[in-house]
C-alpha cells in the first residue's frame, strides 16, 4: 500500500505544481490540542536535459501536518529558496498567487488538518546534465510546532539526460468535483455521503523532454472504497479487503507536457468512517530506464465523508 497523500495544485502559465509521489507517512505521538506538527520532505530529485519553460516540471515536496490530536495547523506557509541553484543548468518559476522575493518566493496554502498536501517548484533546463545545486523549501505556520527539525529540508537537484518523467496527479474526492485535470477553484467542495458514488479527478502527466510510450499503471483503494465505475483497460480485484486496479495502455503515446486519463468513479461504503478516509493511491509502475525520476511517480489522496 503506498502513503497517504492528497493534493494542491497551482498554476503558472501553462506550468503546473502537481500532486505526486510517494513517501510513507508514519505514525506520531499525540501532541497538544493546541500544537500542530508540519513538516516537508522531498520526493523529486532528476530534471530531464531539454525540459522546456512551457512545460516545466513540478519538482515535488510534500508537506504534512503529523498530528493525532486533529489539531489544525493555521496559516501555512512555503517557502522557497533557490540561492544555491545552478541558475546555469536550471531555471525556475513563481506559481500564481506566490509571492516573489530576492531569494526565491513564499507560497500560502492556508489552514492544514491532519493529512499531507504536494507542492510542486516548476524547474526547466537551461543547459548540461550534472549537479544544478540544491533547492530548498521551508514550512511554517502560525499554529505552536514542538519540532521544527523537520521543517525545512534542501535536495540536490540533478539535471538528467534526456528521457520521459511521468508525475500521478489525483484530486481529493468530494461530491461536486469538476472532472477538468486540477483544482483551481473548487473551494468549500461537499463531502461525499456514504453509499453514493461520484466522479474522480486524476492524471499522468509526463514533465519528461522524450515521449513515453505506453503507460501501465495501478490504483489502490482502501476497504469501504470501491469503483462503481472502473478505469479503462484495467484488471481489478480484491487483496485483503483492498481493491486493486492493474492497467495497461500500450497504444498511449504522451508528448513532453501532455497527460492521460480516463472516465473513473469511486463509490463509498455505507459503513465507512465519517470525516476522511486515508490509503487511496494511484502509481506508474513498470519504468523503463528512459524514466527520469521515479521517486515522484506515485500519489495519495483522501475521501472526504458525511452522512
Amino acid at each position: 500500500m503506498r502513503s497517504r497523500k492528497s493534493s494542491w495544485l497551482g498554476r503558472t502559465g501553462s506550468a503546473v505544481l502537481l500532486t505526486a509521489a510517494g513517501l510513507a507517512v508514519t505514525g506520531t505521538s499525540a501532541h497538544a490540542e493546541d500544537q500542530a506538527y508540519v513538516a516537508v520532505m522531498a520526493e523529486s530529485s532528476q530534471l530531464a536535459q531539454g525540459v522546456t519553460q512551457a512545460h516545466a516540471k513540478p519538482f515535488q515536496f510534500k508537506i504534512v501536518n503529523f498530528v493525532d490530536s486533529g489539531t489544525t495547523a493555521k496559516n501555512v506557509t512555503v517557502t522557497v529558496d533557490v540561492g544555491k541553484l545552478d541558475r546555469t543548468r536550471v531555471g525556475y518559476l513563481v506559481p500564481s498567487g506566490c509571492t516573489a522575493n530576492a531569494a526565491g518566493y513564499t507560497c500560502r496554502l492556508g489552514d492544514m488538518s491532519d493529512y499531507s498536501r504536494d507542492f510542486g517548484v516548476p524547474l526547466y533546463s537551461l543547459g548540461e546534465q550534472g549537479a544544478a545545486g540544491t533547492l530548498s523549501v521551508k514550512v511554517s505556520s502560525t499554529t505552536p510546532d514542538p519540532y521544527l527539525d523537520d521543517n525545512s529540508v534542501e535536495v540536490p537537484v540533478t539535471v538528467a539526460p534526456a528521457g520521459y518523467d511521468l508525475v500521478t496527479w489525483a484530486q481529493d474526492v468530494y461530491a461536486d468535483v469538476a472532472v477538468d485535470g486540477d483544482d483551481a477553484g473548487e473551494t468549500n467542495l461537499t463531502p461525499v455521503r456514504l453509499g453514493h458514488s461520484v466522479a474522480f479527478d486524476w492524471a499522468i502527466r509526463n514533465y519528461g523532454s522524450l515521449p513515453a510510450k505506453g503507460l501501465k499503471y495501478g490504483f489502490s483503494l482502501p476497504p469501504g472504497l470501491t469503483f462503481a465505475k472502473q478505469p479503462m483497460g484495467c484488471r481489478v480485484q480484491q487483496s485483503d479487503g483492498y481493491t486493486l486496479a492493474a492497467c495497461e495502455q500500450p497504444n498511449v503515446t504522451l508528448q513532453p507536457g501532455q497527460s492521460f486519463t480516463t472516465d473513473v468513479n469511486l463509490k463509498v461504503g455505507s459503513n465507512v468512517p465519517l470525516g476522511q478516509l486515508h490509503g487511496q493511491s494511484l502509481y506508474v509502475v513498470d519504468y523503463t530506464t528512459d524514466e527520469i525520476d521515479q521517486g515522484d511517480a506515485d500519489t495519495d489522496f483522501q475521501v472526504f465523508t458525511r452522512r
